[in-house]
């Protein structure tokens, strides 16, 4: 069956174009144009990221999504994405709907695991495939292939759809233009994610699915925990740097560490890797404090090349983490903190405010939390939503927030409603001074550049984005080391840039 995929654009409704790196884009697509393959379908992709030319998002997406069905003519199209991916998928349904009616649509990801009924009759796919949907969609296209009709439109997948996480295949980019994405966007990456290397290539791997826990802001906890053996994510690795040459690896997994003897085995797989096949690339990893991380297996870690750690933190107030339903103690936090420094190690983590639990007492205690204890970390400041899902959502809708699903969807993300008990004028105030603590970087210590080359490096962002490349040289305000760090700028007078020293982690702010 022929089968065409179409990942959602990159903050479609709200920033186009923003361009999208390989680093975020959805690899769930890529795990479903795997498994269809291997299944002997024939696969297409199109990506509709990092198109420029259109005078906005609708009406690329029109042009982009013609062209490619009048291309591949396809009998199945699969769409799929999280809540915040609404206005995406409707306008993406509604061009399918309007070329040929007769393509059948099929619909996954969060946004329909999470509440499929009102999903599917809002926007009115022919299937919908809730969960994980390598089995399903592969029975599906089967089924169609076959003249069978499948009933029911809805797929609850259960245990017996869930293959075991070392027979799923290696997640296959190529549909969706890998080579572009690492080669012409990998600038545009998030910072967290690149500034170890003058010219990164990020790559991200998932090397474990589903969580245990269930904090309330969260709409992935509805499976059980699975991580992939080291040996199977080894060959993948292998594979993936053999093709693609990342120098920076992003683990996906907020549970990597826990288990201890597998993060040993990993940094020792991750160092034999670097000797025998000449891997060089730096790596990160997410965890939750039931690692209980020690110094030796970080500086293993570092050993073997981590760059970074990021840490499930959300609050530092002990009130607010009880009602976020977090299993973790402030002081846990600290240790992490003072143990990442003590390895060279980044430490990075999110302070989201907006509880229902929180106060203008307890923003506070996360804010002198954030003011002692992260002015070297990467803690980055932001305000929490409720999303479809999550028990944080059923909590306001208890209370008649969201009384239309239809409006919320279409409104997704333009306001975030005030959860709190203080009121809303002081809360948008306290939200101000959040943000501009975000942006602002005030209180990261500061170096100057001593070296301002410009590079020779031309490229897709700098001809829609303008400015050039330039390779600058600063010293690291801590450990005294000399780092180079590659960014774009419009001009080299009186800037400033947030970025990481290369070789200690610590956060710093460079200035020209």
């Amino acid at each position: 069956m022929r089968v065409l995929l179409v990942p959602p654009t990159f903050k479609y409704a709200t920033n186009y174009p923003e361009f999208l790196s390989l680093s975020d884009f959805p690899s769930g697509f890529a795990y479903i144009a795997a498994a269809l393959k291997q299944a002997g379908h024939e696969v297409f992709g199109c990506n509709p990221n990092n198109i420029v030319g259109y005078v906005d998002a609708p009406t690329m997406l029109k042009a982009v999504l013609t062209k490619r069905i009048q291309e591949v003519t396809p009998e199945l199209i699969g769409l799929g994405g999280l809540a915040t991916d609404f206005k995406f998928l409707k306008d993406a349904i509604g061009i399918i709907r309007g070329i040929d009616p007769k393509i059948l649509i099929v619909l996954g990801g969060q946004i329909v695991t999470n509440d499929a009924e009102d999903i599917f009759q809002l926007l009115k796919p022919d299937y919908a495939i809730c969960g994980e949907g390598e089995r399903p969609i592969v029975e599906l296209a089967t089924l169609l292939r076959n003249e069978v009709k499948p009933w029911p439109h809805i797929w609850e997948t259960d245990s017996g759809d869930i293959l075991p996480i070392d027979k799923i295949p290696f997640p296959d980019y190529e549909p969706f233009g890998i080579k572009s994405l690492m080669d012409d966007f990998s600038m545009a990456t998030r910072l967290l994610y690149r500034y170890s290397r003058p010219d990164p290539r990020p790559f991200g791997i998932v090397t474990a699915r589903g969580c245990p826990y269930s904090c309330t802001f969260c709409i992935d906890h509805h499976r059980g925990y699975r991580a992939r053996s080291v040996e199977n994510v080894m060959a993948e690795i292998k594979e993936s740097y053999e093709k693609y040459h990342f120098n920076i690896l992003i683990i996906l997994d907020e549970l990597f560490a826990v288990n201890k003897e597998q993060m040993r085995e990993f940094c020792e797989n991750i160092l034999i890797g670097k000797e025998k096949y000449g891997w060089d690339f730096d790596w990160m990893f997410q965890t939750h404090a039931n690692a209980r991380l020690d110094l030796e297996a970080l500086q293993l870690a570092k050993k073997a090349g981590c760059m970074s750690f990021s840490y499930g933190l959300e609050s530092a107030s002990p009130i607010v983490l009880e009602s976020m339903q977090k299993k973790l103690k402030v002081e846990q936090v600290v240790e992490a903190i003072k143990l990442a420094e003590e390895a060279n190690i980044g430490f990075s983590a999110n302070l989201i405010f907006g509880d229902v639990a929180e106060s203008a007492d307890t923003i506070a205690e996360s804010l002198a939390f954030w003011f002692e204890y992260c002015k070297r970390a990467f803690v980055f400041l932001s305000q929490v939503a409720p999303y479809p899902g999550s028990a944080l959502f059923e909590a306001c809708r208890q209370k008649g927030m969201f009384r239309d699903k239809k409006e919320y969807y279409e409104k997704i993300d333009q306001v975030i409603p005030n959860m709190t008990t203080i009121r809303d004028g002081t809360f948008g105030g306290l939200l101000q001074l959040i943000q501009f603590l975000e942006k602002s970087w005030l209180f990261t210590k500061t170096t100057p550049i001593i070296k301002c080359e410009k590079s020779q490096e031309d490229g897709v962002l700098l001809t829609y984005q303008g400015g050039n490349y330039y390779n600058l040289t600063a010293k690291c305000p801590y450990c005294g080391q000399e780092i180079v760090y590659k960014e774009r700028l419009l001009e080299t007078r009186n800037f400033w840039l947030g970025t990481g020293c290369t070789h200690c982690n610590r956060k710093i702010r460079v200035e020209g």
